[in-house]
């Protein structure tokens, strides 16, 4: 039997794919762990098998035995890797662990792939590592039986599933006692590029990356799932986190989606802002951003990083503004939304995401005649908000609030007398009639409010005179009759309304009274 040494100086001792490091052992300090796994994802299982173990270590080096259980395992993946049709030499036939010590790090990387998808032979070498939340993303010990050269399975269940998920085994030496000053050749291709000591590995199979954090803002205000009118700018913000596990890699490629649905004009590329969680900026060269698509569609804008190794553990801040317009609307209402993900070598991350609403209200204008109601052509109205300021709409849709109430939306029924006012934010506006329909008493105009609450309810306030008729209020069907009339006697008799009837009446008649005496007094005199 063969026996292979393994000396401190030979580069391909160590090699790494998927998460797998082949090499042999530096100087353990008495509370190192023999293997520990880097960047331990949460509710992964790692298991340990040993193939083979270490003995007499000295003068650098090792000698590695092959564990008679996997003799069999071991040789056939040595055959794949080494390519030879005349199977693994003769001297190393009662210990095929010692022949794969000669490997290159390229027959080492797929000796281990071999290895990995061989059932093993015999049962678990140590109780391994189940890792806990509060382990998640650091370096955590991989309980093993003793030194040796370990196969550790991964296993772990995903999101909302019920099987249990293999992912890609390590192959890694553990740590061996009476041996210092080793280093072993990384493999920066695989994710390892980090690990120049025996003993560890990082985790390849990493659970989904955490969807970015997702803001929208007006004036420093969150806005996220709150309303908007059409016209108003958004301040959107994306925070995204570049995995620990990117500086194993050569490259790290690293992908920020950001997809607004349609109704959200997109500032240009050029306008978008990157930069670290500290507020300081990252260097343009190591990006590219691309954009497509616009308001009446949608914008999907990218930003690629073609190697974000030297960014790992870094939080990337994007930020860039959007304007709600009016191709959010359906009818009177609408919502934008605006989601972010992340895309690493692991897939990709949920969404973060915004979502913003707007809400309107509509009334009909009607008038009588005779007993019949019918819709009024001709009546104008502008509209106010709690501040006193008119609404003005501009030729894209956007709205805005002016001072003057000559630079304010005319409101102007057409035959059907309907009013629509589109795409405004929750709050309290005043709809003041500025011209009654032609042939309808000028005296007689209405003023009233109309209330659109965060959740899109709308009430309409009745006025005084009872013009106003809101038919199922408080929600966010909510319409209402306008009454106009062409004398009092065509204002409603309940309530207040009638109230007022009364009084004019009795004004009337307190006036004749007047007359009668003054006439009176005129013939005693």
């Amino acid at each position: 039997m063969k026996m292979r040494k393994l000396f401190a100086g030979l580069a391909a001792a160590a090699t790494l794919l998927s998460g797998m490091a082949i090499g042999v052992a530096a100087a353990q300090a008495d509370d190192a762990p023999l293997l520990q796994v880097n960047h331990a994802q949460e509710g992964h299982t790692y298991t340990p098998y040993k193939f083979a173990t270490f003995e007499n270590p000295g003068d650098g080096s090792v000698e590695v035995k092959t564990v008679d259980a996997w003799k069999g395992a071991v040789t056939t993946a040595a055959d794949v890797a080494d390519g030879s049709h005349n199977g693994i030499p003769t001297e190393y036939k009662d210990n095929p662990a010692a022949y794969v010590a000669t490997f290159t790090a390229d027959q080492l990387r797929v000796f281990a792939k071999t290895l990995a998808g061989i059932t093993p032979p015999a049962g678990p070498d140590g109780t391994g590592l189940t890792v806990a939340k509060d382990q998640a993303n650091t370096s955590q010990a991989v309980n093993v039986n003793g030194e040796g050269w370990y196969l550790v399975k991964d296993t772990f269940t995903k999101a909302g599933e019920t099987t249990v998920t293999s992912g890609t085994p390590a192959v890694v030496a553990t740590t061996v006692n009476g041996l210092s000053n080793l280093r072993i050749a990384a493999d920066t291709t695989t994710g390892q590029g980090n690990i120049t000591t025996e003993g560890q590995f990082n985790a390849k199979n990493a659970n989904p990356t955490d969807e970015p954090l997702k803001f929208a803002r007006m004036n420093d205000v969150d806005v996220n799932g709150k309303s908007v009118k059409v016209g108003d700018t958004v301040d959107f913000t994306v925070a995204a986190d570049v995995p620990h596990a990117a500086a194993g890699w050569d490259a790290y490629p690293f992908t920020i989606t950001d997809t607004a649905s349609k109704g959200l004009q997109i500032a240009a590329k050029s306008a978008f802002t990157v930069q670290f969680g500290d507020h300081t900026t990252v260097d343009p060269d190591l990006y590219t951003i691309t954009q497509e698509g616009n308001a009446q569609s949608g914008t999907t804008t990218t930003i690629y990083f073609a190697d974000a190794t030297t960014l790992a553990g870094r939080t990337i801040v994007v930020s860039y503004q959007g304007t709600v317009t009016k191709d959010a609307l359906d009818g009177l209402s609408g919502s934008v939304d605006n989601k972010a993900t992340i895309t690493t070598k692991d897939g990709t991350s949920g969404e973060g995401k915004t979502v913003l609403k707007t809400y309107g209200f509509q009334f009909t204008k009607i008038g009588k005649e005779g007993n019949e109601a019918k819709p009024l052509a001709g009546a104008k109205f502008v509209v106010k908000n709690a501040e006193g300021k008119f609404l003005k709409q501009a030729e894209d849709g956007a709205w805005s609030f002016v001072s003057d109430q000559n630079d304010a939306k005319t409101f102007t029924t057409e035959n059907d007398g309907l009013v629509k006012v589109a795409g405004l934010a929750a709050g309290t506006y005043t709809v003041v009639e500025t011209q009654a329909p032609t042939g309808y008493a000028q005296n007689f105009r209405v003023t009233f409010n109309v209330e659109i609450t965060d959740e899109g309810l709308v009430t309409f306030e009745p006025d005084a005179l009872r013009q106003v008729q809101p038919v199922d209020n408080t929600t966010a069907n909510a319409t209402a009759t306008v009454l106009n009339v062409k004398s009092v006697t065509q204002l409603p008799l309940t309530g207040a309304a009638g109230t007022v009837l009364f009084t004019v009446v009795a004004l009337l008649v307190g006036g004749a009274g007047v007359a009668v005496a003054v006439k009176s007094r005129r013939r005693t005199y």
